[in-house]
């Protein structure tokens, strides 16, 4: 019986949203649904493997992750869906060598296996590759080797969790990982009203305005955050010479 109901709450979803352009009301900036075209058709990553570029670690190189939030509607922070667009919150781990000049990135984000069914039930997740992919706000941290090697870590084992759009969505991935790492300020976790019958999750609108929150009470952080549009790095030449064989 309770299945019997979800299913039919879906289905209204489903129609309210094909009816609905914007659950924000008048969201004015169209959002390029490029993105998601792309999403639809990509191959999941097997973490260990994707990660596995980074190796060897070495005191020769800078570290960093950055957190990056990509709005629905690019000029409206309060709209938490845009035109078939629910925004995103994705990773970007970046090493340089200090000797070389070398720099590897990856840009990355969790999934659902199966959109739809993400909506009313946990589903099985997936990594995606996130190059080139635009955001509005992010904040970064350097890390020390043993950082980056504790964040590759939880990166993998926390890719193995199922997805729910309210209980574990992209931004609880990002989030989880990012505050693992020791001895920092924990960026607060804040859950934002989803429309119709859906109640609170993780947004990258909620992230956007707890970064906004942490610049005006005066954060540790406030240096480290950027606000305007950006675009992840695009898959550099190393990355593309080894994705060649």
């Amino acid at each position: 019986m309770i299945a019997i109901i979800k299913n039919i709450l879906l289905q209204a979803f489903l129609i309210f949203v094909s009816a609905t352009p914007a659950f924000c009301g008048n969201c004015a900036s169209n959002k390029d649904s490029t993105h998601s075209a792309k999403i639809k058709k990509a191959q999941p990553i097997n973490v260990g493997d994707y990660l596995q570029i980074f190796y060897p670690l070495d005191n020769n190189a800078e570290y960093s992750v950055t957190v990056c939030a990509d709005l629905p509607d690019n000029k409206n922070p309060k709209c938490v869906y845009k035109k078939g667009e629910p925004g995103h919150v994705f990773l970007i781990l970046s090493k340089q060598n200090t000797l070389s000049a070398l720099v590897i990135t990856k840009s990355f984000g969790f999934y659902p296996r199966v959109p739809v069914s993400a909506l009313v039930k946990q589903v099985k997740s997936r990594i995606l590759d996130n190059s080139s992919r635009e955001y509005d706000a992010s904040i970064e941290k350097k890390l020390t080797k043993e950082e980056f090697a504790l964040l590759l870590e939880k990166c993998n084992e926390l890719s193995k969790k199922k997805y729910n759009l309210k209980k574990y969505n992209c931004y609880d991935y990002v989030l989880e990982i990012f505050n693992s790492l020791p001895g920092i300020e924990k960026l607060p976790v804040t859950k934002v009203k989803f429309p119709f019958i859906f109640g609170r999750g993780g947004s990258p609108c909620g992230l956007y305005r707890d970064l906004k929150k942490l610049i005006t009470t005066g954060s540790s952080w406030t240096p480290y955050i950027k606000f305007g549009l950006s675009k992840s790095p695009a898959r550099n030449a190393l990355q593309n010479m080894m994705a060649s064989f």
